[in-house]
């Protein structure tokens, strides 16, 4: 069932414009995007500058297709970081017993225990615990804290806290760079947010590969700093002219992004 927006584009969003075909288009994507995500990036983009005129629509689509990208991408390095805390765990702890169905089942964090000499290395019974209903980022982290983990394998816990923040706002599938905010202010204060917990996830990371990518054919493929940088730059190469986004995060290099 399509939803009935059969709205005055021109009424409720008096500086959109548009060029030939593209106020079709979005109309389309609002039954996917919703009116009140097109409000929220309309208002933002008509509060980033003072006197704003218009609000061309490939600035106001890309800017919904650019936050959705970041988010997508994040993903992917959010899941590759919460996989090596889990083997972080695995490598350092054990449990004595682990039922053969451990999916609904809880892990009792004062059933753990350091691993000793007797347990064998290619087994791990707390391994299927991961299964668990209750072993989710959130436990991950409070045993890591409970165990003194971060400190062992060279981590900070800071910055394990830190992308547990981040992975629960791209999670949520909202506007990772505008939160629930409108004004210019505000999101500045998000983006550095956001820009914070990524630089904890680059050094969360276990391999350059995932951090930096590698290099074939004397270009640069993969890792988490091409995938922040190609958002907004060809080919993620910062020295390129970066795509007309205005409110984007900043170039990112080395770990941190450049103001």
């Amino acid at each position: 069932m399509m939803l009935n927006y059969c709205i005055d584009f021109h009424d409720i969003f008096p500086l959109l414009t548009f060029e030939k075909g593209e106020e079709q288009k979005c109309r389309d994507n609002l039954q996917t995007r919703g009116i009140y995500l097109y409000k929220q990036v309309y208002s933002a983009l008509c509060n980033w500058d003072v006197n704003v005129k218009e609000v061309p629509y490939k600035r106001f689509s890309n800017l919904i297709r650019y936050d959705k990208s970041v988010r997508d991408k994040l993903y992917i390095y959010l899941a590759a970081a919460e996989e090596h805390l889990r083997n972080i765990i695995f490598d350092a702890l054990e449990i004595n017993a682990a039922p053969n169905d451990t999916i609904n089942e809880c892990l009792d964090m004062a059933a753990l225990r350091p691993r000793t000499d007797a347990d064998k290395e290619t087994e791990s019974k707390l391994y299927y615990y991961s299964y668990a209903k209750n072993f989710d980022f959130g436990f991950i982290a409070q045993i890591i804290k409970e165990f003194k983990l971060a400190q062992q394998y060279g981590l900070n816990y800071s910055d394990i806290k830190s992308i547990r923040v981040l992975r629960n706002k791209v999670m949520h599938h909202n506007m990772l760079l505008l939160s629930c905010f409108t004004e210019r202010s505000d999101i500045e204060r998000v983006i550095a947010e956001v820009e914070s917990g990524i630089e904890a996830l680059y050094r969360i990371l276990p391999t350059k590969g995932l951090r930096d990518g590698s290099v074939k054919d004397g270009e640069i493929s993969g890792g988490l700093t091409q995938a922040i940088n190609k958002s907004n730059y060809p080919n993620g190469d910062i020295s390129n002219k970066p795509y007309d986004n205005v409110i984007c995060l900043h170039k990112f290099a080395n770990g941190g992004f450049i103001h």
